[in-house]
């Protein structure tokens, strides 16, 4: 017996009936799956803290480490993005004639505020594959300048500015510096083909003498080959990545793929790689800083890219993780080490609460979930199928198909190609955007596009994609423009191949708050209703949305 507080009366509820085997009877099934998946779930949870409890630590500690190590390395990119856009711009000045070597005040005057307004940069270079050079630093509120002719003489010409640009002094200085020789130079000119920038490994600057990053990018100017780079410190990343929130005594660091690890000043302990390396082998220096005992670790363990790694340090034991800056190896590698101690002691010691606790869930579980059967079992006959099985796709595709347009299920034969004209349309790409708004507003629903109303795939060949990313950005441009980005939680957008062609999927959810597809300067609510999308009037809405929201 159940006694409804609310109602003031009693529910019979009868257990056992629910529990008879009766073919086709939905909510014996649902409440056999549920109890299943409640069964499997607290059976897992308890084994596991029983029997495999170290290995569930190994675990979290994994999937702790890795969000921390991509929070590292986003903060990081963060920082580093725009030093690339900046380098894209100045790479674009520079074909266009406006950075000429041979004129330090035009030129200081020119770079001055793309060091000012980006503090994250160190210093500047521009040079050529005739060895001539310019190079722009700060110097406490004035600026420094260097400029080198051709050749290999080897004299250079300094300068001091005022940050107006205006000439303070100079003199002359013998420098066996030849910018040709350096790792930016040849990394940016072995990539002036592809356009790319170029992020080398961290080394130590000829100038400041500190260790950084140089991001570098090469242009043809006639026969001439030029190169601009620009310099951000080691110590300015790594002061960002102590600012990140990696847990208590959580730690993250720089170091290189053959095994050096770089220790902000002040803090160096144990041999260097060599005299023009600021990086600390770890190899080398047993007993040394966290970072130098990590990275040995990871050096021992084959340098894996996932993962954790077991270490110790200090006299206690740690998790470490492990990611490279970007896709390329060779370059500069982040780092972060988490204690273990401690970070599930508190479920060792109370696993007996646990095993409690999960048969409580257990019970009351199964309690509710004959509730939900005998509450809901009337409308779980005929649920609409609102997701797509990534890995069974095609069958879930051709089921979708075969069932025809409804009210959870719209086709569209292009994104952006109107088939009559022959040409891109506005309209066509407004057209599956009210069906996308009508879908939140309304219960969900799969929009498929390269699908023509009658159930024939075309795929999505007639909208001249370039590729999948930039149909995916093509999608997102627009949704973000139209709906919103605020609203992205509630859409999936999928690509899938069938039967030889493209079909792109839109899989969206029922919104959380009201949805306005935005075009100009008006407002329009969608609503869907059976297998076509209905605007609503001001009236209409205000009525909906009352009831809806």
């Amino acid at each position: 017996m159940l006694r409804d507080r609310a109602a003031g009366i009693i529910v019979p509820m009868k257990l056992l009936s629910l529990l008879k085997y009766s073919p086709g009877q939905v909510r014996f099934h649902l409440f056999r799956d549920l109890v299943l998946v409640v069964l499997l779930a607290v059976g897992a949870l308890v084994l596991a803290n029983y029997l495999l409890l170290s290995q569930v630590r190994k675990e979290l500690a994994q999937g702790r480490l890795s969000q921390s190590t991509t929070l590292v390395r986003e903060e990081v990119k963060r920082l580093l993005d725009p030093v690339a856009r900046q380098l894209a711009i100045l790479r674009d000045q520079g074909r266009a004639e406006e950075l000429k070597l041979g004129d330090p005040a035009r030129l200081t005057r020119q770079l001055i505020p793309a060091l000012t307004h980006l503090p994250r940069l160190s210093s500047l270079s521009i040079a050529d594959d005739q060895g001539r050079a310019f190079f722009l630093m700060r110097d406490g509120q004035q600026w420094l300048s260097r400029e080198r002719e051709p050749g290999e003489s080897g004299r250079v010409t300094w300068r001091r500015w005022r940050a107006s640009g205006e000439s303070l002094d100079s003199w002359e200085e013998t420098l066996s510096y030849d910018p040709r020789r350096r790792p930016w130079f040849k990394s940016a000119v072995a990539k002036m083909s592809s356009g790319e920038v170029s992020w080398g490994r961290p080394y130590l600057f000829f100038t400041r003498k500190v260790t950084g990053i140089t991001a570098s990018a090469a242009w043809r100017d006639g026969e001439a080959i030029r190169v601009v780079a620009l310099d951000v410190e080691l110590d300015t990343i790594l002061k960002t990545v102590d600012e990140l929130p990696l847990g208590k005594q959580g730690k993250g660091f720089i170091f290189l793929s053959d095994g050096g690890v770089y220790v902000p000043r002040g803090e160096k302990e144990g041999p260097v790689v060599s005299n023009e390396d600021p990086f600390f082998s770890a190899s080398r220096s047993h007993g040394g800083t966290l970072a130098i005992d990590a990275v040995e670790a990871w050096r021992r363990q084959g340098k894996p890219v996932s993962g954790a790694i077991r270490f110790s340090s200090g006299g206690q034991m740690w998790w470490g993780g492990f990611k490279p800056l970007y896709q390329t190896k060779e370059s500069a590698w982040l780092g972060v080490a988490i204690p273990i101690a401690g970070f599930y002691s508190v479920l060792m010691r109370h696993w007996q609460l646990i095993l409690f606790s999960a048969i409580a869930v257990l019970g009351g579980a199964a309690l509710l979930a004959m509730l939900l059967v005998r509450k809901y079992s009337a409308q779980l006959k005929d649920l609409p199928k609102l997701s797509i099985d990534g890995k069974h796709y095609e069958d879930d595709l051709y089921s979708l198909i075969h069932s025809g347009e409804s009210t959870h299920l719209e086709f569209k034969s292009t994104m952006r190609m109107n088939l009559r004209s022959g040409k891109f349309g506005k309209e066509i790409e407004l057209a599956w955007l009210k069906g996308v708004s009508a879908f939140m507003n309304t219960d969900g629903g799969i929009l498929l596009i390269g699908v023509e109303d009658a159930g024939a795939i075309m795929g999505t060949e007639a909208d001249q994609f370039e590729n999948e990313d930039k149909c995916r950005l093509h999608f997102k441009n627009l949704f973000n423009q139209h709906l919103g980005p605020e609203l992205s939680r509630f859409v999936q957008f999928a690509i899938y191949d069938l039967e030889g062609r493209q079909v792109v999927a839109i899989e969206c959810e029922r919104a959380e708050e009201p949805v306005f597809l935005r075009n100009k300067q008006n407002e329009f609510f969608y609503i869907r209703s059976g297998p076509s999308n209905m605007e609503l009037t001001i009236s209409q809405a205000i009525s909906y949305l009352r009831r809806r929201f």
